[in-house]
């Protein structure tokens, strides 16, 4: 990857280093300076807008529920294939970027999706570009999430199979994280993703998911203009040619004009002009505990902000969530092993957990490797994935980062459905090469803390019944001392 250009230069002037804050931009006139993170007068609206007149359809707000347990889901067994309907596919949608809870929080309503995402923010769109889903016209639609509709921004695409379309809005993540946002365009994703997929398995629908696609041509069919959104993964639902061919101009809805010249260069630089395979599915796991269907996961799954350090789980939670996580995925993984029943705590390599890297606590090296937040030390463990730079090109990048989204989320649907808890977490760079004995190429991608819960928090609600919650933010290292 070359640390000069595209995804390879904005992953260099974005990494955290001991010798600045992580909310200090880096000393290069290539990052913008002129933004306040965090500031409330500029905080981005949480969806997209658009004009009046465009046909909306209401989505049933009875999800119908295949009843099948999360953990065959995320194992890979096929699933009988149920219709794909209007209440089918808002099943799908809700469950992956529906508005399941609210809270209140200094005279602003926030709105949190039943996937997670980084600092809340919740940087994506969904599209659907239907093929002959009962009860919903051909076209390309755009999912509201509050009102759980579809509204239609464009005509029916060729192609022959009905695909989900996520899109990244750079500024509604940039605003916290300002041009490291970009990587949490992919993570929010992949963890998105996750969700949608699993979703799909669970009605035997046939997901496939691609990253290597026209990226122009993609643009066109969704409305985005490439600099304020641009699309980032298709999911779609069977087996045929995903339906992308624009049958005319979308429309195009309205963002903050604000750009990262960063973010868009790096997108930019790993655009394609062709459509890929599909990722590979992965070989089924042989056994699958007892869990709750998918649907009652994905609405108890949250972002925990406090786990108990006094209590362990047993190494089956960490084992089968790891090679779920993994399945199909050939994203290198480390382990930081605090409180696992039968593993020694210390540092692994996975899936090897009998010969450690390192052995002995490492809880105050992951709590100051995690920024000072303090669930690097409270989880049971924190998987962390990361991979070669010289492997990477700037698409490579792209799909290396939703990967290891992908992986957090099953991560975390996992923890919730064996009954623990889990959050994703971001890390200081340039150290993580050192604690993993790993040349100072390597790309630290995500990690994520699972452990036990130290509070239960509350399942998320259907279709506009989103739950009231009480925000609760993690510990820092200072507050634990």
């Amino acid at each position: 990857m070359d640390l000069e250009t595209g995804a390879g230069l904005l992953h260099r002037l974005t990494s955290y280093s001991p010798d600045r804050e992580w909310d200090e931009p880096a000393d290069d006139p290539r990052v913008r300076h002129d933004i306040t993170t965090n500031d409330p007068d500029t905080m981005p609206p949480p969806v997209k807008t658009f004009p009046d007149g465009l046909p909306v359809l209401d989505l049933p707000r009875e999800l119908p529920d295949p009843g099948v347990p999360a953990t065959a889901v995320l194992a890979g067994r096929p699933c009988p294939a149920l219709p794909l309907d209007a209440a089918q596919l808002g099943r799908v949608l809700f469950l992956g970027a529906g508005v399941v809870r609210t809270a209140e929080r200094r005279g602003r309503r926030h709105l949190f999706r039943a996937s997670g995402s980084a600092g809340g923010r919740f940087p994506l769109e969904v599209y659907a570009s239907t093929r002959g889903v009962a009860g919903v016209p051909d076209g390309v639609h755009w999912y509201d999430p509050v009102r759980h509709a579809l509204l239609q921004v464009g005509p029916p695409a060729s192609g022959e199979t009905t695909t989900l379309v996520v899109t990244g809005v750079p500024w509604r993540t940039g605003w916290r994280y300002a041009e490291r946002g970009f990587r949490h365009l992919y993570w929010d994703a992949g963890t998105l993703l996750a969700q949608l997929h699993a979703a799909a398995g669970a009605a035997g629908l046939g997901p496939r998911l691609r990253t290597h696609f026209p990226d122009a041509a993609v643009r066109t069919l969704v409305g985005a203009d490439g600099v304020h959104e641009y699309p980032l993964a298709l999911l779609s639902l069977g087996d045929g040619a995903p339906a992308i061919a624009a049958g005319g101009p979308a429309a195009a809805g309205e963002l903050p004009a604000v750009e990262f010249p960063l973010c868009t260069a790096a997108q930019r630089a790993g655009e394609r002009d062709d459509l890929g395979e599909p990722w590979p599915d992965g070989a089924p796991l042989a056994d699958a505990p007892p869990s709750a269907s998918l649907d009652a996961v994905a609405l108890q799954r949250g972002s925990q902000r406090r786990m108990d350090r006094s209590r362990t789980v047993p190494r089956p939670v960490l084992e089968w969530s790891m090679a779920a996580a993994l399945r199909g995925i050939d994203v290198p993984h480390w382990l930081a092993v605090h409180g696992v029943d039968g593993v020694a705590p210390g540092l692994y390599r996975w899936p090897d957990l009998d010969s450690p890297l390192k052995e002995g606590d490492l809880r105050a090296e992951l709590e100051w490797l995690c920024v000072g937040q303090t669930l690097g030390a409270e989880a049971a463990y924190v998987a962390m994935g990361a991979a070669p730079g010289a492997a990477l090109d700037d698409h490579g990048y792209r799909a290396a980062q939703l990967a290891a989204g992908l992986v957090e989320g099953r991560l975390h649907l996992a923890a919730y459905a064996l009954g623990a808890s889990a959050t994703g977490m971001t890390f200081i760079d340039s150290a993580v090469p050192g604690l993993l004995g790993e040349p100072d190429d390597l790309v630290s991608l995500l990690f994520t803390c699972v452990g036990v819960p130290e509070y239960a928090g509350r399942a998320g609600g259907g279709p506009g019944a989103p739950v009231e919650v009480r925000l609760i933010s993690s510990r820092l290292a200072e507050d634990a001392q």
